[in-house]
């Protein structure tokens, strides 16, 4: 069984916190053919703020292992 990995990929959508609509960092974790959401990366996330996180919601559960590819390696540097 292959060690599972951390992936990122940006989702579209309003942060509360920050009172702006953007792209924000998601972070996934799993194997390659299976990835799944695992909390918010954003470079601005502090307090636990992703436990009430509009943007966690939306994103995709599981990543369409097409779209793989699309995902980063690290999180973004602020």
């Amino acid at each position: 069984m292959s060690e599972k990995t951390i992936k990122y990929e940006y989702e579209y959508g309003l942060c509360k916190r920050m009172h702006y609509r953007g792209l924000w960092c998601v972070r996934y974790e799993g194997v390659p053919g299976h990835f799944e959401k695992a909390g918010m990366a954003c470079v601005c996330a502090v307090d636990g703020c992703d436990k009430d996180c509009a943007v966690l919601e939306t994103a995709d559960p599981v990543i369409d292992p097409e779209w793989e590819w699309h995902m980063l390696d690290k999180p973004p540097v602020g």
